[in-house]
């Protein structure tokens, strides 16, 4: 009887572009991710970045040994699934190795940035849905997996600052003119930019935004943008 269900591992050459690595062809084997808060085209399995982009590791067994003894923590949760999916704005920490991280994006690859261990307790979420639910309350679905209650305030395409340790929403970031942003996908992925220009989706076709980056000014899709600050 032929095995029914997701299969653990995918071949590297067919890997997602955002998984950070190089030789696709050194192995023919790469770890898949396991149903998570990201998706398989969003995301890299752990097993690949703490053995492939960190080093910490060279095999999966030892991944699994470090994991089970709880010294990695994603956004603050210690995880010992080796095919946890990883993806944008996750919060890598290592506290015995005093090492921390949040994942960005570049060149369309998912890249970790080091930062401080006070900035690991707040972390950036996109608003990608929102509706009414029961008691006429508003739920916003993030591009995390999370669903929070809040505000007729905030719309899709705002950014929130989520307090980690609280499991509140700590700030609102609007999306709009003047907003700084990232882009997270297409060939500009990873830049550093400004709203000027916001034009509203016609019929068949997605929203786009007049975005410039020091001198330069490009279109781009809305949805590319993440919401960093204004």
């Amino acid at each position: 009887m032929a095995k029914r269900g997701r299969k653990g591992h995918t071949k590297r050459i067919a890997v997602s572009k955002v998984v950070p690595i190089h030789n696709k062809k050194a192995e023919v084997w790469i770890a898949n991710t396991n149903p998570g808060p990201h998706g398989k085209k969003r995301s890299m399995p752990l097993v690949v970045l703490l053995r492939e982009v960190f080093g910490v590791a060279e095999t999966s067994k030892e991944v699994k040994i470090i994991l089970n003894d709880r010294k990695v923590l994603v956004d603050g949760v210690a995880r010992i699934d080796h095919k946890f999916p990883i993806g944008f704005m996750d919060i890598i920490s290592m506290p015995m190795a005093d090492a921390y991280y949040r994942v960005g994006v570049n060149r369309g690859k998912l890249v970790p940035e080091k930062i401080e261990k006070d900035q690991c307790e707040i972390k950036l979420l996109k608003v990608t849905g929102k509706k009414t639910v029961k008691g006429n309350k508003i739920s916003i679905s993030l591009h995390d997996g999370r669903n929070l209650l809040a505000d007729n305030n905030v719309k899709v395409g705002d950014t929130i600052e989520f307090d980690l340790k609280e499991k509140k929403l700590a700030k609102l970031h609007k999306f709009g003119k003047g907003a700084k942003c990232i882009i997270t996908d297409g060939k500009h992925s990873g830049a550093n930019v400004v709203v000027e220009e916001i034009y509203p989706n016609d019929e068949g076709r997605s929203a786009e935004a007049l975005v410039s980056s020091g001198e330069n000014s490009f279109r781009t899709l809305a949805d590319y943008l993440f919401v960093v600050g204004e």
